[in-house]
């Protein structure tokens, strides 16, 4: 039992360093969008007209969608560790009780 206890901690453990990899990650990838945004904001004063303003609006709307579809994915990386967390701390709990009740 001892062995499945560690052997869960460890799990427990490489789920927080995920969530803390993945969190490093959504830092960068807030990053990365400002500076897509600065890049747009820089094509649009130094392009004029009606060609440049249908350029732009196309790349802010690629821009836009790209930024969903990446908070999506994150969420759901987010979500599966969370759950997976959670899967590991009840199965540490049953463990505990198994131990409490079977040294009674």
């Amino acid at each position: 039992m001892e062995k499945e206890r560690k052997l869960l901690e460890k799990q427990l453990e490489e789920s927080v360093n995920k969530r803390r990899k993945l969190e490093d990650i959504q830092i960068g990838l807030i990053q990365l969008n400002r500076d897509k945004a600065n890049i747009l904001v820089n094509f649009s004063e130094a392009w004029q007209g009606e060609k440049a303003d249908k350029t732009m609006s196309r790349l802010e709307d690629a821009a836009e969608e790209e930024w969903r579809e990446t908070r999506k994915y994150v969420n759901a990386l987010e979500d599966a560790i969370i759950e997976e967390k959670r899967q590991i701390r009840i199965q540490l709990e049953k463990l505990k009780e198994n131990a409490k009740n079977g040294a009674h």
